[in-house]
């Protein structure tokens, strides 16, 4: 199934995802960065050859951060029961069910995930650490991003997990200091 058919068969869970993330006011976790995450998920399907149910990733990508708009603290378990709530009420199958929370559950950078979804999603989230529109945002509403910056020296050699991540990262660091000295001199 291709990324379209996936997110076409799931459009109604993507889009209350999609409305949760708007409202945030945080501009480090807001749609944006909900984007990049769903983004670099999608390239991470494409390039790692594993048995990783595809469905259950993009979904969750959707979803890891949708807890953030009722908590800061163990948001990760709250997003992953606010989807287990609206699959349950879209009477979806129990296995993906379980799939999709496991996925999102344990997504923050201190934490192992238990699934090979997991790992993914986390990759995906902490590469986004790096991602172009959420240091612009971040700079442009002078958002604070000193947790990301003490971390960063770590992401590729203790966060990552799959080797594909950390050619992505060693790609897109690149361009977010290019991004960051033309916004930086360019004004």
């Amino acid at each position: 199934m291709t990324f379209d058919e996936i997110e076409n068969k799931h459009k109604r869970i993507i889009e209350i995802a999609k409305n949760y993330m708007n409202s945030i006011d945080d501009k480090e976790h807001d749609i944006n960065h909900m984007e990049d995450v769903v983004n670099y998920t999608k390239e991470l399907l494409e390039k790692i050859e594993l048995d990783i149910d595809k469905e259950v990733c993009i979904i969750s990508a959707y979803w890891h951060d949708v807890g953030r708009t009722k908590t800061i603290g163990m948001h990760e378990k709250v997003s992953a029961e606010m989807l287990k709530e609206e699959l349950e009420k879209s009477q979806y199958k129990s296995e993906f069910i379980d799939k999709c929370y496991k996925a999102i559950e344990n997504h923050k950078w201190n934490m192992n995930p238990k699934t090979v979804e997991g790992l993914l999603i986390k990759d995906a989230d902490k590469l986004s650490w790096i991602g172009q529109k959420r240091w612009l945002n971040c700079i442009r509403n002078k958002q604070n991003l000193d947790e990301i910056i003490k971390l960063l020296p770590k992401l590729k050699t203790e966060i990552l997990y799959f080797e594909e991540s950390k050619r992505i990262y060693d790609r897109d660091i690149v361009n977010l200091v290019e991004i960051l000295y033309k916004e930086t001199f360019d004004n």
